[in-house]
């Protein structure tokens, strides 16, 4: 935090984007929610102290770390929105929603889906990087980014702990990372841009079109930005194919990501 300079953000550069306001401060709330998250992994994987002891020391602290971040930047950024009164909105309800519960039936399994998530934020991230050019929001985003390639590794290092492997366990390793990655925009997404939406247009009304059009948005954005390479071998690295195939595999599924995003 010590390092960003948000006395130097550039207002102008972003004060009118209002898909950036979105993407940013729906981010926020997220992030700053990793107490919740911490507890349910801490629940799920009690008793083995590298895997609980690696959350609470370097996971929660550096996810809250780029909340308070995030929030730092849009309450400057974008001072007429009521952060806080949005973001109480948004606990009161997602706090319900997120439960240990909805992770995956088996450690290694669970590992996978985490990396999934990780995947899907770097991802994330990397599109706000090259979205602006406002120089804070570069240099916060990048480093965001970094730090959840870097919790990407962790996770997957514990997947193999757990004895991740392919061979017989791959189809599983693929439907986890297929229904996690269909999670990706999810509860908490949804959530978190009903209440910024609702506190920043008290007179308009909120409905799912709204967050529908939201998503629309992001995806045209998307397009000229995704790390489609880089999320594609992360995605994949579960399932730990040999070179040749991953040579095959990651260009066809990259094409598809981008035709996706185009539809």
């Amino acid at each position: 935090m010590s390092e960003l300079p948000f006395d130097a953000i550039e207002r102008a550069r972003v004060a009118d984007d209002l898909q950036l306001f979105y993407l940013v401060a729906c981010a926020s709330f997220i992030e700053i929610t990793t107490d919740l998250y911490t507890r349910n992994l801490g629940e799920y994987f009690a008793g083995d102290d590298e895997v609980t002891g690696w959350l609470e020391s370097r996971w929660r602290p550096e996810e809250l770390q780029h909340g308070a971040a995030l929030k730092r930047y849009v309450q400057t950024a974008w001072p007429d929105f009521d952060w806080e009164r949005a973001y109480r909105g948004f606990y009161d309800e997602y706090s319900r929603l997120c439960v240990v519960e909805s992770l995956a039936p088996t450690r290694p399994l669970e590992m996978v889906a985490r990396c999934v998530v990780e995947m899907g934020t770097a991802s994330y991230y990397t599109v706000l990087n090259q979205a602006s050019d406002e120089p804070v929001l570069r240099q916060l985003t990048r480093n965001i980014r970094n730090d959840e390639i870097n919790h990407y590794a962790h996770f997957f290092h514990y997947y193999q702990k757990y004895g991740g492997r392919p061979g017989s366990g791959r189809l599983k390793t693929l439907r986890t990372l297929i229904d996690r990655l269909g999670e990706l925009d999810g509860e908490d997404g949804y959530v978190a841009f009903k209440h910024v939406f609702t506190v920043r247009h008290p007179e308009r009304t909120f409905s799912s079109e709204t967050y529908k059009m939201f998503r629309r948005a992001s995806a045209r954005l998307a397009q000229r930005h995704f790390p489609y390479t880089m999320t594609v071998k992360m995605f994949i690295r579960p399932l730990e194919f040999g070179p040749r195939t991953q040579r095959m595999v990651v260009p066809m599924l990259a094409y598809g990501v981008r035709h996706g995003l185009m539809h």
